[in-house]
This record gives structure tokens, C-alpha cells and sequence, in this order.
């Protein structure tokens, strides 16, 4: 009985024993793994956390650039919506011009302009003889006067523009009272006009608009011209000179209308 009872004890020292190497072997284990579970913390914490924000910013940043080329595609459709309008528009405006005013108006394109080393002189537009265009024929925009057919061939015709001043172009101003002030457009830039030989001496309302007058019978009576920003007198002559805005964008022509007479 006694031998059982110190069986027993012993294998409860063992037990016991054994539990404590393993529960020893067990934190020396964790002790040691735990410089390792700590630096891999650190990693965790410092080094991965900014890789993730790296990768995120990458992303951000990606996404940025897309949002960035979608709004830029978006205002290139508007602004090719409004350019299609305002060309629309332009067209609108060019029939009714030819629907509205008598006699026979071509429309021609133009194909280039002669203005390289000084102001816009000529134009040359794909219209000629075989359509019916005859030198000394008159061109016009919507807008108003753009000059004279000076030349022609077959397919093609020359226009020499209001800005030159060998076209000497008649033209009046209406003043209050139905008066007119009368003088003779003489060339110029694309952006300002000379008129001259301005006799009269009256008041001219400020942004008075500017007419062909028909005095001479080479240009129709009431073409517009322009818009009279104000009238000096010429330091070469008794008579007095006007500066003339045109009323034609000449740097931008890309048709005319082209009077065929029937």
C-alpha cells in the first residue's frame, strides 16, 4: 500500500516537473521570439504604414489626373459647342443676307490672303469666270463692304480689300437733321480706316456708322463701312480726316459674297 502511495507521488513529481519545462521552454521560447515580434511591430506601425500611404497617394494622385483630363474634355465639348454655334449662326446670318439684298449675291470661299509682310490687301476666293465673276464686281459680308474684284481667272478671283487705298471708296456719314458728312475711304489696317476729304465742318455724333454713299456708281448706296470713332483735321490738307473701325474682320474672312450681275 505504502509502495503505491509513493508511485503516485512520484509520477505527481514528473507531472509536475515536465509541466514546469514546458511552461519554461515555452516563455524562453516567447523571450526569444519576441525581438522579432517587435521589430515586425515597428515594420507594421513605421514602414508598412507608409508604403499603404504611398500606394494610397499613388492612387489619389492617378485618380487627380483623371478627374483633371475629364474636365478638360468637358470644356473642349463646350467650347466646340459653342464655336459650332457661333458658325451656325454666322451661316444664318449670310443667308439672310443673300435673301434680303436684290441682284445676284455668289458665295465664295476664301483660299488665302495677301498680307505677309504688311495690312491685309487681297484676297483670292474659288469662284471665277466660269461662275459667272467679272472684274470690277463688289464683295461683302453680312457685315458690310469687303472690296472689289480686281482680277480673275476660270476658277478663281482676286479681291483687292477696302483697306487698300487705291479703291478710294465714296462714302457718307448721317448726321442729326438728316444732314451727311461726306468724304473718301483711303485704305488703311485691318483695324482702323482713314477716311478723307472730309469738307464739312459739323458736329459728328461720337460711334456715328459709316456708308457707302453710291455717289460714282461703282458701290451701292448703304453698304456698311464702319463705325466713325472721330474726325480731326488732316495736318496735310485744309480738309478734315476721320478714323473709320471697320465693320469686317478682315483677318478672319473665310467667305464673301460676290455680286454677279444678272
Amino acid at each position: 500500500m505504502k509502495a503505491r502511495t509513493t508511485g503516485a507521488y512520484v509520477l505527481i513529481a514528473l507531472g509536475a516537473v515536465a509541466t514546469a519545462v514546458v511552461v519554461f521552454s515555452r516563455g524562453t521560447a516567447l523571450e526569444a521570439i519576441f525581438p522579432v515580434e517587435r521589430a515586425r511591430r515597428a515594420f507594421s506601425d513605421r514602414v508598412w504604414s507608409r508604403v499603404k500611404g504611398a500606394v494610397g497617394g499613388a492612387s489619389a494622385a492617378a485618380e487627380n489626373v483623371a478627374l483633371r483630363r475629364e474636365v478638360a474634355s468637358l470644356a473642349l465639348a463646350r467650347e466646340d459647342a459653342a464655336r459650332l454655334e457661333a458658325e451656325n449662326a454666322r451661316l444664318r446670318r449670310a443667308l439672310e443676307y443673300r435673301d434680303r439684298e436684290p441682284g445676284t449675291w455668289l458665295a465664295a470661299a476664301v483660299l488665302a490672303t495677301g498680307g505677309i509682310s504688311g495690312p491685309c490687301r487681297t484676297v483670292r476666293t474659288d469662284k471665277g469666270s466660269l461662275a459667272g465673276i467679272r472684274e470690277g464686281a463688289i464683295a461683302v459680308v453680312p457685315e458690310g463692304l469687303v472690296g472689289r474684284v480686281e482680277s480673275v481667272t476660270p476658277h478663281t478671283s482676286e479681291i483687292r480689300l477696302v483697306t487698300d487705298p487705291s479703291l478710294g471708296v465714296a462714302c457718307e456719314v448721317p448726321l442729326p437733321g438728316g444732314a451727311v458728312l461726306r468724304g473718301v475711304l483711303a485704305g488703311g489696317t485691318e483695324e482702323r480706316l482713314a477716311l478723307r476729304h472730309i469738307l464739312s465742318t459739323a458736329e459728328v455724333p461720337p460711334r456715328s456708322p459709316v456708308f457707302t454713299s453710291g455717289l460714282g456708281g461703282v458701290y451701292p448706296k448703304g453698304i456698311a463701312v464702319g463705325t466713325l470713332l472721330e474726325v480731326r483735321n488732316d495736318s496735310d490738307s485744309p480738309r478734315r480726316v476721320g478714323e473709320v473701325l471697320p465693320a469686317v474682320d478682315f483677318a478672319t474672312l473665310k467667305d464673301v459674297f460676290i455680286r454677279r450681275e444678272k
